[in-house]
């Protein structure tokens, strides 16, 4: 008599389980994948290389297993790998021939807010300093002869000042292209963090007004600009 040596109702059920349990890890590096994109506290590089290894696992579980080159003959999976790596190459080779290396030409961040004066044209959204204490104007006003958040207008009291938490800063920057732009703080003490893409991928001027929590200068900050086959950090001289 003769008989399998493995009881292939085993045998599938195990395939079975190996296949779930596989589904269930790619949905779980999916998720990691998502997670890192969402939350705003990691910098380019990190979000890169952690997608990059995702992609390689999640590459290799489906080929593997859901491809069936488990089980097939070596020369498939070298004959399949060698036309990735070819298409890899070739897709490289071409974005690095028509890229343009980004050029962080000016970058610069000031504090924001004067002094508050008696008799001055203030206009909604600007802001002053009183007291130590910044506030944003509510509303187009001429100042009084004494500070106050409130103003009388058409016998009704009405809120011309906010107080703001924090030291208004205008960041600034102008780069003469890239697809991504990002800047974030030196000092854990004074956390700041801004992901920008812009409309136009080239000479791109933009601007943001952040409320941090002390004085600041554009020595504090690091501004890192993306194109497709390069990133570019700092200020070029």
């Amino acid at each position: 008599m003769s008989g399998h040596s493995e009881d292939p109702v085993k045998e599938e059920s195990e395939r079975f389980f190996t296949f779930f349990n596989l589904s269930m890890l790619l949905v779980a590096i999916t998720g990691i994948e998502i997670v890192i994109i969402y939350v705003r506290s990691f910098d380019g590089l990190t979000i890169i290389t952690v997608l990059s290894v995702c992609s390689v696992i999640k590459f290799f579980g489906v080929m593997t297993w859901f491809m069936h080159l488990r089980w097939d003959k070596i020369l498939n999976t070298i004959l399949f790998l060698m036309g990735l790596v070819i298409a890899i190459f070739t897709y490289f080779a071409v974005i690095y021939m028509a890229d343009d290396t980004p050029v962080v030409e000016e970058f610069a961040v000031s504090q924001i807010g004067k002094k508050w004066e008696s008799g001055k044209d203030y206009k909604t959204g600007d802001y002053t300093e009183n007291n130590n204490t910044f506030f944003v104007a509510k509303a187009d006003h001429k100042s009084a002869k004494i500070f106050s958040v409130e103003s009388s207008v058409d016998n009704k009291r009405v809120q011309i000042w906010e107080k703001v938490q924090g030291i208004p800063h205008q960041f600034t920057w102008k780069v003469n292209t890239g697809n991504l732009i990002e800047i974030n703080s030196l000092k854990p003490e004074n956390p700041f963090f801004h992901q920008y893409h812009p409309s136009q991928t080239d000479n791109i001027e933009g601007s943001k007004i952040s409320l941090l929590a002390k004085a600041v200068a554009a020595e504090d900050f690091r501004i890192k600009v993306r194109s497709e086959a390069s990133w570019v950090e700092g200020l070029n001289q």
